[in-house]
């Protein structure tokens, strides 16, 4: 084999390596967008930072009694109940898995006011999963995504 096969070859082996990191990459912001939750209740905007996917409560339909926008008041922490649940992070830290699954990180249920590590599981470019399990039960709720791919 020649030098120049033997550059040409590395070349290739180089490229196909940059390929596939770039597929891989593509796949795992194929999560990023802006998610309708059931019932249309509210909108979560996923997006990346450094190699975590977090999400952010960018609208919500339900509003206290008196019009103002929803609070946290089911939070456990005394301090947090006044805080406005639009705006709130309540997706941290999730990582890439492969397979269309991201885990690993924490999600805030406003509404609940508890925390739970469940699986994201992207099913198409539209639709998202989010998974819960505690001990023998688990619970799916379906995300769509506000502007469809």
């Amino acid at each position: 084999m020649t030098i120049k096969n033997i550059g040409k070859l590395l070349l290739l082996f180089t490229l196909s390596i940059n390929y596939f990191a770039i597929a891989q990459n593509n796949e795992a912001d194929a999560i990023i967008g802006t998610w309708l939750m059931p019932n249309d209740e509210g909108i979560i905007e996923i997006f990346k930072e450094g190699e975590y996917y977090n999400g952010n409560i960018v609208w919500m339909l339900e509003k206290e009694n008196d019009g103002t926008p929803l609070k946290d008041k089911e939070n456990p922490v005394d301090s947090l109940k006044t805080r406005l649940v639009e705006g709130l992070q309540v997706m941290s830290a999730f990582k890439y898995k492969g397979n269309s699954l991201w885990s690993e990180g924490t999600f805030y249920a406003a509404k609940k006011g508890i925390e739970a590590e469940p699986d994201f599981i992207l099913i198409d470019k539209n639709k998202l999963n989010i998974k819960v399990s505690f001990l023998i039960f688990s619970m799916t709720i379906e995300l769509t995504r506000v502007t469809p791919l």
